[in-house]
């Protein structure tokens, strides 16, 4: 069968109205969030590789017949969530078929005495949360992402929600799983299969962003929700201080539920400053400032502002509104439990932040962030409609080599894009750093190659350091050529997972590692 007949095979197996070969389909699933996707619309393009056919199993059986004619025929597979992904994960390098699993959105079970819920892969996060919300309990995942993300989606690639200092990341959460593997051969581990919830084979499949096989089913442990949360802002010196003080709470037995610190540039830009670091007006600042350091403190203080574009093609002007503008880093923080529980936690929490030189700010600047917490990714809006871009990498360390890390991005990044970062996802051995970085050239294709120069000029920093490359985003196309630099020798204990599960490598071809794709697949099954 030629790849051409796909559709028309697809269909036998599931029906017409479960396959598509639309035109605006194929256009919509040629792409996730990957910012390179971006760029190229605002030139009028898309991406250059187009699926095959998109389909939409509703049940397992439905996954189990797609997974066995693409292995019979060598037709590359992609699982497909909800497309919110930034890294590139569902981008096809090659015709092939899409496998959108959100038509499987059952809660199949919940049990409160084990405090477990188990669900079908296209579950969106929000309705998750909001059922098990109704009876009292709690995932504890909340990415930003929430509102438009799956849970098969972050399991495929580990995601970490808001609240991971207290809950964990999904891997953490995450009791058993069901599985189809090329062929159709179902594998059903942990909870959901032998009942061992350390079950070493669910770890094989979280992260594995769709190359190994198709998640059918998750088991996920639950908590019930805390009866109080308050939240708080501390204002520190310094970074080195605010760091020093994330660290001494995450090692103690305090467990807040959120920590994120920002630094001076992206608290200027969340609004968490009304004042600069001197005590004076923001806005009365930026109006006593004259000539091109206005513009520039205009353009932070306002993503919007009309020069913003031309700001982006120089960001070592707007990489310096730290010092035009001297503010100070934030810390919010977040505490669940008993009203009794969060008051003890407060005065312990404090005693820290005083020692590490920080100033309570009250309980303003942590409700603020609570409260528009889902609104960030829509901010990035402004920048495209700029013509510029805007983009994230979230990397993770431990402590003692936080800051250095940070310093070396920014320096490594700086000359070529506006960079600003918080600090998030605290654990006793250290923690996540989530740049954000814009930059803008006047023609797509120079603003592409500005987009890759950024990426490599930070991935080839972070992997100087001792570091990861990746907390919670995954790898896909953006990070695959610095996954091998991390973990040496890692591919060939992936390559061996692969011939195992997927031997004619059909399963989401070239993410992670970039494998022979001609492996198992001579002549693609023409």
């Amino acid at each position: 069968m030629v790849h051409t007949r796909a559709a028309d095979e697809l269909r036998k197996l599931l029906g017409s109205e479960l396959v598509s070969e639309a035109e605006q389909d194929l256009v919509s699933y040629s792409a996730d969030m990957l910012a390179k996707g971006q760029i190229l619309k605002l030139g009028k393009e898309v991406m250059p590789v187009r699926p095959l056919a998109v389909c939409f199993p509703e049940t397992v059986e439905d996954v189990r017949r797609v997974l066995a004619l693409c292995h019979q025929e060598r037709i590359p597979v992609i699982p497909y969530g909800a497309g919110s992904g930034v890294c590139g994960a569902t981008v096809p390098e090659e015709p092939a078929v899409i496998l959108d699993t959100k038509r499987m959105c059952g809660i199949l079970s919940f049990s409160p005495k084990e405090r477990t819920v188990t669900v079908e892969p296209g579950v969106i996060g929000e309705r998750l949360e909001e059922y098990l919300g109704a009876r009292g309990f709690t995932t504890g995942h909340f990415p930003s992402s929430i509102f438009c993300s799956t849970v098969g989606g972050y399991v495929a690639c580990r995601s970490a929600g808001q609240f991971s200092s207290r809950y964990g990341k999904i891997e953490d959460m995450t009791l058993g799983l069901e599985a189809v593997a090329p062929g159709g051969r179902t594998f059903r581990l942990g909870t959901l299969g032998n009942g061992n919830r350390r079950d070493p084979m669910v770890a094989t499949i979280l992260g594995s962003e769709g190359t190994l096989v198709v998640i059918t089913k998750i088991c996920l442990r639950v908590q019930p929700v805390p009866s109080h949360m308050d939240f708080r802002g501390l204002a520190f010196p310094g970074m080195e201080e605010a760091v020093q003080c994330m660290r001494r709470i995450m090692q103690t037995p305090l467990r807040p539920t959120v920590m994120r610190m920002y630094d001076p540039l992206d608290s200027l830009i969340a609004g968490h400053h009304t004042t600069t670091a001197a005590g004076k007006d923001i806005n009365r600042a930026v109006a006593e400032l004259s000539g091109l350091k206005a513009l520039l403190g205009s353009a932070v203080l306002d993503l919007n502002h009309a020069g913003l574009a031309a700001l982006l093609y120089k960001p070592g002007l707007l990489n310096r509104v730290a010092e035009i503008l001297p503010s100070r880093p934030i810390l919010v923080i977040g505490v669940q439990g008993s009203r009794t529980a969060v008051s003890r936690q407060w005065d312990k929490i404090l005693e820290v932040g005083v020692r590490s030189h920080g100033e309570d700010l009250g309980p303003e600047p942590g409700w603020a962030w609570y409260n528009r917490r889902y609104s960030v990714s829509h901010k990035q809006t402004k920048v495209y409609a700029a013509g510029a871009f805007v983009d994230t990498m979230e990397v993770a360390t431990t402590w003692d080599h936080v800051l250095p890390l940070y310093k070396a991005v920014l320096k490594a990044m700086g000359p070529l894009v506006f960079v600003m970062a918080h600090f998030s996802h605290a654990y006793p051995e250290g923690c996540s750093i989530y740049f954000t970085f814009a930059g803008y050239r006047p023609s797509m294709q120079s603003s592409l190659k500005l987009h890759h120069q950024a990426w490599k000029a930070g991935l080839n920093a972070v992997s100087r350091m001792p570091a990861t490359i990746s907390h919670h985003h995954g790898i896909g196309l953006v990070k695959r050529a610095w996954l091998d630099r991390e973990s040496p020798g890692g591919g060939e204990i992936f390559n061996a997972f692969k011939k195992v599960l997927d031997p004619g490598n059909i399963m989401n071809p070239g993410k992670l590692y970039k494998l022979d794709t001609a492996q198992g697949r001579s002549g693609h099954g023409g």
